[in-house]
């Protein structure tokens, strides 16, 4: 399964930030564990369903430039589930904008009886809500 969705966000602090993903994403909801390691950025999105429960998906990105600054997801191996966090930023004086393209991989069971597959079909839908609610939950607007 493979949820791919865009947003828009804008930033209010200084142009120096367009390097520094990991404190304007720690003010996103959802986004946990951040870290930055030279060019990399990693961490989880997590979210909460009721089918469900608590799931995380980690990613790994990189960046790169320095206006615009393009962050580039990386491939996570050996994850049943795991995100894909790209996009682009660009600085205009005091403000920050991010174009953000997130997209989330899970595998599920594929299932042979109908049981397993209606249990898929409910988990797909339970995670595409679960990911609707927390992208309208976003600010469109953060100061850092």
């Amino acid at each position: 399964m493979q949820l791919e969705r865009e947003f828009e966000l804008e930033v209010l602090g200084p142009p120096d930030l367009l390097l520094a993903p990991e404190k304007v994403f720690a003010r996103l909801p959802g986004l946990v564990g951040l870290r930055r390691e030279g060019s990399r950025l990693s961490g989880q999105l997590c979210g909460e369903a009721r089918l469900l429960g608590r799931f995380c998906f980690p990613f790994e990105s990189e960046f790169s430039g320095d206006g615009p600054v393009r962050l580039r997801p990386l491939p996570i191996t050996g994850a049943r589930l795991w995100a894909e966090l790209g996009g682009e930023a660009r600085a205009e004086e005091e403000r920050l904008f991010y174009r953000v393209r997130l997209v989330l991989h899970a595998e599920l069971p594929e299932g042979e009886k109908w049981g397993t597959r209606a249990f898929r079909r409910m988990a797909e839908a339970a995670l595409e809500n679960a990911l609707k609610k927390s992208l309208l939950s976003l600010p469109r607007q953060i100061a850092v």
